[in-house]
């Protein structure tokens, strides 16, 4: 790709900073907590991930993003697990199936949800730093499924450091050398998610409010600039389909909405061994193929990783995506090796 391309590119991409998009993840199903605050609480014990995505690696100026997230049960004493492990001393032996972890004549009681999520991601000369807090609720529907509604909110900064960019001719006032643009803004997320053992249906929007917001120049705060957060809708499904006792099939999808953009989707498929191993695939349409590796290491620690092979014009710069999840069950009283509502 010519040299002048990629310079109009990270020109481009430091401009789209006035046109705020949240950062894009290959493994939200490892933590769909990213994209939906009902989530929060939905386990028996504390989740805490963070998670490191480097995407189009060697394209310089591409999008890097760090995250930290938390959320916790409150109120929840229909345990989703009987406490029974495995004994991997000798060999990798599978739980007891769902279907005989619960107590389906017992009363399911409501219960809440709180958490937070840190995430910091950097494309080209643009940074954006965001905290949000969430609340959410669990009520049961039947002895089986629940309904958890979730809100988070939260204030996002967003930084343009034209310092970082080089042109040579440039008629935008903005873009001069040395020049730091600087945002506070206000976000609020909302959504919704329908769940039982076998399957899950969530709906989200995110920064759906509080949209447009000012720049100020550091050096000359005289000097304004407008830009918008740009709104996100998620809609997300899957079910778990366990095929014998050491194997368990988990296809879903995703498609998003993000205004002034075409919908676009994603379809994946994961496949569970003896609730230990994971591995999978996904396709994003017309963007990536995604290979998807994981382990549940022990009832304190799970790992992830993805890979993306990307299939847009920039594949011929770029050496795909990098994404890593590491993830950490305080207080997993119960002893559960594998996630029982994320999977």
């Amino acid at each position: 790709m010519p040299k002048i391309i990629l310079v109009f590119l990270m020109i481009t991409m430091s401009l789209m900073a006035f046109a705020q998009t949240q950062p894009q993840y290959s493994q939200y199903m490892m933590n769909s907590y990213l994209i939906n605050p009902a989530v929060g609480g939905i386990e028996d014990y504390t989740d805490i991930k963070t998670g490191y995505r480097n995407q189009w690696t060697d394209f310089e100026g591409a999008p890097t993003t760090y995250y930290l997230s938390a959320h916790m049960p409150i109120g929840k004493t229909d345990r989703t697990s009987t406490g029974a492990r495995p004994n991997f001393s000798k060999s990798i032996r599978r739980p007891m199936p769902l279907s005989n972890q619960f107590n389906t004549s017992a009363k399911v009681p409501i219960h809440h949800g709180i958490g937070f999520i840190l995430v910091s991601d950097k494309t080209g000369a643009n940074t954006q730093n965001s905290f949000n807090i969430s609340y959410s609720l669990h009520v049961p529907i039947t002895t089986k499924m629940k309904l958890a509604i979730g809100l988070s909110g939260g204030i996002s900064q967003y930084t343009v450091d034209f310092s970082k960019v080089q042109v040579k001719d440039n008629p935008d006032q903005a873009i001069v050398a040395g020049s730091r643009l600087t945002a506070l803004q206000p976000n609020l997320n909302a959504g919704a998610w329908l769940y039982s053992k076998q399957f899950f249906v969530g709906i989200s929007a995110n920064q759906f409010i509080f949209n447009s917001f000012n720049y100020k120049n550091t050096d000359n705060p005289n000097q304004r600039w407008s830009g918008d957060a740009i709104p996100h809708y998620f809609l997300t499904a899957g079910f778990r389909q366990e095929l014998s006792e050491d194997w368990t099939l988990i296809p879903s999808t995703l498609i998003k909405r993000v205004a002034q953009a075409p919908i676009s989707f994603d379809v994946n498929l994961k496949t569970v061994f003896r609730e230990r191993f994971w591995f999978g695939t996904s396709y994003r349409h017309k963007d990536a193929f995604v290979g998807l590796v994981g382990a549940n290491i022990s009832s304190l620690i799970n790992l992830g990783y993805s890979y993306d092979y990307t299939l847009s014009g920039l594949k011929e710069r770029s050496r795909g995506s990098h994404e890593i999840v590491i993830g950490i069950m305080l207080n997993n009283r119960q002893r559960v090796l594998c996630p029982q509502n994320l999977w």
